[in-house]
């Protein structure tokens, strides 16, 4: 009979852990809404979370440029998924840009 509760219990544990990494996800449009040029590396990261990703950083003969991604998905706009991409010049934003790529069901 135990057995028989884990055949449940963990496809549910599984749905449960993906619907939150989506909904994650999803909301990273809205809090987009509240992310300024020249906003702190510290601020970006209090506003959006602390689930980054470190994609890059370079020395110009400006300074030290810093590269994050945090993953983003769009129902509204045919299923795509993404990455917002920031960067950052001596700790400071002064780019941030969003790549899309269509999400493909493949079906067999």
């Amino acid at each position: 009979m135990k057995k028989m509760k884990w055949i449940y219990v963990i496809p549910f544990a599984f749905l449960l852990t993906n619907c939150v990494t989506f909904m994650q996800s999803y909301q990273m449009d809205n809090k987009m809404k509240n992310i300024e040029l020249g906003m702190t590396k510290k601020k970006v990261i209090s506003i959006l979370g602390k689930n980054f990703e470190s994609t890059g950083a370079r020395m110009t003969s400006e300074g030290s440029v810093e590269t994050i991604s945090y993953k983003t998905y769009t129902l509204s706009d045919n299923n795509t998924e993404g990455y917002y991409l920031l960067s950052f010049k001596d700790g400071k934003l002064v780019e941030w840009f969003k790549e899309k790529h269509p999400v493909h069901n493949h079906r067999h």
